[in-house]
């Protein structure tokens, strides 16, 4: 019984390094669904196997950021169909009115979701703006912040399924079913 103990605490340790709350390039971008402005819902998950996504957590106060809107919104306009853009704002020193004034001043073209509670931005351990991520279609980080410019041309790379991945996670609901199975029966086991 202590040597299953032991490996299903390694295995629980795996889990909860695996989906860290520090994303950083490789590592598996934490899930998270939040309400955009315009009342749709953006799941993360809901992209995995369909295209690349760029988030981005932004402030209306912030210089570097209004530096990114243009970028944001050619690759809204002509990208859209490869990579969906999500603008995550922090909500530090923001509102709702200075978000709504910032769409209608810049013309923005993107969705844009004010992240209550901050609890996407934590998710993300963001703590300056813009923090910017590129998640691939497999779910995983490739870049935290330093986004190439021409996004286009890394646009193939970043929509390939990777059968390392997918294999990734296929080991890692085999090794879940091994341990829920060997669980089980130890305690068939025992009761016997």
């Amino acid at each position: 019984m202590k040597k299953i103990f032991a490996i299903l605490t390694l295995f629980i340790s795996f889990t909860n390094s695996a989906f860290a709350d520090k994303p950083d390039a490789g590592d598996l971008a934490p899930d998270f669904t939040i309400s955009q402005l315009d009342g749709i819902n953006f799941k993360l998950s809901d992209y995995k196997g369909k295209k690349s996504v760029y988030l981005v957590f932004w402030n209306t106060w912030c210089g570097y950021c209004l530096k990114k809107v243009p970028k944001l919104k050619q690759t809204q306009k002509t990208l859209s169909d490869d990579i969906v853009i999500i603008a995550v704002n922090t909500t530090k020193e923001d509102s709702i009115e200075e978000i709504n004034q910032f769409i209608k001043k810049f013309d923005v073209n993107y969705p844009i979701a004010f992240d209550y509670g901050e609890k996407v931005t934590d998710l993300y351990n963001v703590w300056g703006t813009p923090t910017e991520f590129i998640i691939d279609i497999n779910g995983v980080v490739r870049y935290r912040d330093d986004v190439p410019e021409k996004l286009e041309d890394y646009l193939a790379e970043w929509n390939t399924i990777e059968k390392l991945y997918s294999g990734f996670i296929t080991a890692y609901e085999n090794m879940f079913a091994f341990f829920h199975g060997a669980v089980r029966h130890s305690a068939n086991e025992t009761a016997g």
